[in-house]
C-alpha cells in the first residue's frame, strides 16, 4: 500500500510539472506576457538573435512583446527537451512558426518549469 501511494504521488507531481510546461508554452504562443511573467526569475538571460543580455524580467518581457508584435505566432511545438542528471535544471527547445519566419526557442529552467524557474530564453532563426 505504501509503494502504491508513493507511485501515485510521483505520477501526480509529474502531471503538475507537465501542466506548468504546457501552460508556459501556451502563454508564449498566445503572447500573454502577464502569464509568462510568473515563470521567469527576477533576472534572466534573454537573447534575441545576437543580442544577448542579462536583464530583469520586465525588460525581457518588453523586448519579447515587441518581437511578438511584429511576428504573429502561428504555432509553437516543443521538439526537444533534456535535464541534468540530478534534475536540478532542464531545457526545452521549441519550433515557433510565425507569420514571417520560423524560429528556434530555447528555454532553460532551474528544476522543472514552474513559478520563477526560467533563467534563460533564446530566440534564433530556425
Amino acid at each position: 500500500m505504501k509503494n502504491f501511494l508513493i507511485i501515485c504521488l510521483l505520477a501526480l507531481s509529474s502531471q503538475v510539472f507537465s501542466q506548468n510546461e504546457t501552460a508556459f508554452f501556451s502563454a508564449f504562443k498566445a503572447a500573454d506576457a502577464t502569464a509568462m511573467e510568473s515563470y521567469l526569475e527576477d533576472n534572466i538571460d534573454f537573447c534575441l538573435f545576437e543580442d544577448q543580455q542579462i536583464m530583469n524580467k520586465k525588460a525581457a518581457l518588453t523586448k519579447l512583446k515587441a518581437f511578438l508584435a511584429t511576428n504573429k505566432i502561428l504555432s509553437v511545438e516543443v521538439i526537444h527537451k533534456g535535464a541534468s542528471k540530478d534534475r536540478t535544471s532542464q531545457y526545452k527547445v521549441a519550433k515557433m512558426t510565425t507569420s514571417k519566419d520560423t524560429f528556434r526557442v530555447f528555454v532553460y529552467a532551474s528544476g522543472e518549469i514552474g513559478a520563477k524557474t526560467i533563467k534563460e530564453i533564446r530566440i534564433d532563426k530556425f
